[in-house]
């Protein structure tokens, strides 16, 4: 709804804004219209005064200065000078319908508007009166009275119109904008709808209906293949999950019988070696399998997490003891680091000892030649984040591999095949860092080398 509001609010502004700038506009260019007619030529006043002061008497004629006369031939203008009687004393170009003779009355009638019909205008000479007419219909004249206090306050009229104006531009986009937001709330709560997944289904009969058709259609092309894809999931889930339960029993099977084979004393050496090469060769693919299913779904948001409050160091421990205890081979050292001791985040327990022992056993893979393992946990800056970290000092890994060491082996976002292991490893640690609100981030090249893991949680 306040997407809505927003966008009426702007259409309003926006018209009224554009209103008002067309008033101003149309006032300006009616003024500079007027000015360039004004002053395209000389203006009536202006051919008058000069026709009254570039007329001369001699010898009882008269006399027009030749560009006063060429000014009257410019503008089409005839002229007469009126002496005290009345007659006409001088002329020129004077149409044949106009009088020569005039008496008071006359002359008082066409010096304001008309004679016979011609726009004219008269000037005082020192012989009489001097006047100008122009062609029929060529001039209009018009004269007004206007009060000095209507003329006071005509710059507040101005602004009453103007806001009169804006007032009204304000209604007419309001009731406009209100018919649009009709027609356009429903496309707004459809795309919504499709950002929430739901279908959609709008009235295409409105003045939007070619968009709501294609929304429409987005939405159904959006469920199909929603649905497609959590069919698709559903099915690749079930299938691992079958396949784990179904891979369990006779591996275990497996398992306990080269288990008893190989601590069977009475059965020749070779034949115990090779019941320990199925033991090992078992359990690697017991543990492929727990990883492959657990994977899937941390991926698919499918496994069920056991919150409560748990201190990293406690876990760090634990992993570190669990290695030593199972004989740590001694090309590896594990060295802790712990601070901020106190410090606790909500998790679940058994991921993230899967994912700590995922690291360790990560750098001891890439590391054959052996190397020290240091096992750190620290606050950020801000203390909203802790992060645990897993440190060596081997060969690290190449730069360009490491955005994406962490996509899952066979994922269109990893260009590079897999060189060791299976890679679920990170992959798998990184997801549930990210099922914690988390995330893993990997440094490689730390101190001259090795690889560094840090996960970070939300304190």
């Amino acid at each position: 709804m306040r997407g809505i509001i927003r966008i009426l609010r702007g259409f309003v502004a926006t018209t009224i804004f554009i209103s008002i700038f067309l008033l101003i506009f149309n006032f300006v260019v009616l003024g500079l219209l007027v000015f360039k007619e004004i002053n395209q030529r000389p203006s009536p006043e202006v051919v008058l005064k000069q026709v009254a002061q570039g007329l001369n008497s001699q010898n009882e004629s008269y006399d027009l200065d030749e560009q006063v006369t060429e000014l009257l031939q410019h503008n089409e203008a005839w002229a007469m000078l009126l002496g005290e009687d009345g007659q006409v004393q001088w002329d020129y170009q004077l149409p044949n319908d106009v009088p020569r003779t005039y008496n008071l009355v006359d002359v008082a009638l066409f010096s304001r508007y008309y004679l016979m019909e011609y726009p004219v205008y008269i000037w005082e000479h020192e012989d009489g009166l001097v006047v100008v007419g122009y062609p029929k219909k060529s001039h209009w004249k018009y004269q007004f009275d206007v009060l000095s206090d209507w003329m006071s306050s005509l710059p507040l009229r101005l602004v009453m119109l103007l806001l009169l104006n804006a007032a009204v531009a304000l209604l007419i986009s309001v009731v406009i904008g209100m018919r649009l937001m009709r027609g356009i709330r429903p496309l707004v709560d459809g795309v919504h709808s499709i950002a929430r997944e739901e279908p959609v289904q709008l009235n295409s009969k409105e003045i939007f209906g070619d968009l709501a058709r294609s929304i429409n259609s987005a939405s159904a092309i959006l469920q199909k293949k929603t649905a497609a894809l959590k069919a698709r999931d559903e099915a690749r889930s079930n299938w691992i999950a079958g396949i784990s339960h179904d891979i369990r029993t006779p591996l275990s099977m497996v398992l306990g019988y080269a288990s008893e084979m190989e601590d069977n004393l009475d059965l020749p050496e070779e034949q115990r070696h090779q019941a320990g090469i199925i033991r090992r060769q078992g359990e690697k693919l017991r543990s492929l399998v727990s990883d492959l299913n657990l994977v899937s779904m941390l991926e698919y948001e499918m496994q069920p997490l056991q919150l409560k409050h748990i201190r990293l160091t406690v876990l760090a421990r634990q992993v570190a003891t669990e290695f030593l205890n199972n004989g740590l081979d001694d090309r590896y050292v594990i060295e802790l680091k712990m601070t901020d001791e106190a410090v606790q985040i909500k998790g679940d327990e058994k991921l993230l000892l899967r994912a700590i022992s995922n690291l360790v056993e990560n750098s001891m893979r890439h590391n054959p030649q052996g190397c020290e393992i240091t096992l750190e946990t620290s606050l950020s800056e801000d203390r909203s984040k802790y992060r645990f970290i897993v440190r060596d000092n081997g060969r690290g890994i190449p730069q360009e591999q490491l955005a994406e060491i962490t996509e899952l082996p066979y994922s269109s976002r990893r260009r590079r095949s897999v060189q060791q292991g299976h890679g679920l490893g990170l992959p798998m640690v990184a997801r549930i860092a990210q099922a914690h609100q988390g995330r893993l981030k990997l440094v490689s090249g730390v101190d001259q080398g090795g690889l560094e893991a840090v996960m970070e949680f939300p304190v």
